[in-house]
């Protein structure tokens, strides 16, 4: 049976998770990457997702339900993109969940109302399933969305902060590979919430450094992570989402 997984900010107390699933029954097996999505943090959910469904079968079909509410002017649409369906409002996340354009997008429309959403999501997992895309969908073109980047120069890299995990821990948009490129061995100082907290070194993982004290490192993603070892960043630094984080190397 085909493998469906589901990304939003319904928290499972309401009937939303229940009633898609029982709309799916029988059609796919349903699996939950996460309902603990902030409420309307479609990038948080872009970026759950983005980390998440590659670990799933070629073929599995993703649903992104965050904010996902469509319009005649941003329906919600099917994009197939490394062997995997992606089911969202294409109003842009697209280009936030991919890294190169999808093979293809094609627009699914229903009836607009109340939880429409719902009646999209499983008219188009059917379309995908029972191999009737090209007569339940209609062909459309991937509207895109500025991604926030790391600003690197000789000497400095400038990031953001783009996650909080559950943990506390700040996930920025710093890749290993560009701190590689920009410092090329150089020593350096990366800088939270100004220049009097600071850490200067890259650790493997995080029992590298001793209880309460800040670290960074690259996680599983390839993006740096800043934390603290047996704390919470986020409370004991008031490290938000899209503060900055700078990085200055030695000249």
């Amino acid at each position: 049976m085909p493998v469906v997984t589901v990304t939003s900010d319904w928290n499972k107390r309401d009937f939303y998770a229940g009633a898609l699933e029982g709309g799916l029954l029988g059609v796919a097996s349903l699996f939950e990457v996460t309902h603990h999505i902030n409420h309307f943090d479609v990038r948080m959910g872009v970026f759950v997702l983005r980390q998440a469904y590659s670990r799933y079968p070629s073929g599995s079909i993703h649903i992104l339900a965050v904010q996902a509410q469509a319009t005649d002017q941003l329906p919600m649409s099917v994009a197939y993109y490394d062997h995997h369906y992606f089911i969202t409002v294409n109003d842009g996340r697209f280009s936030l969940l991919f890294d190169s354009e999808p093979e293809w997008i094609r627009a699914v429309y229903t009836a607009q109302g109340t939880f429409s959403e719902l009646d999209a999501y499983i008219k188009a997992v059917r379309a995908i399933v029972e191999k009737k895309l090209e007569d339940l969908t209609l062909p459309a073109v991937m509207k895109t969305e500025v991604r926030l980047s790391a600003v690197a120069e000789k000497d400095y890299i400038m990031g953001q902060v783009i996650y909080i995990d559950s943990y506390g821990n700040a996930v920025t948009n710093i890749s290993r590979s560009l701190f590689e490129k920009v410092g090329s061995g150089r020593k350096y100082s990366i800088y939270l919430q100004g220049p009097y907290t600071k850490i200067e070194k890259i650790s493997e993982g995080y029992s590298g450094v001793r209880p309460g004290e800040l670290l960074a490192l690259f996680n599983s993603a390839g993006l740096m992570e800043l934390a603290v070892f047996l704390g919470n960043l986020s409370s004991l630094e008031n490290i938000g989402l899209y503060d900055e984080i700078q990085i200055q190397f030695n000249k």
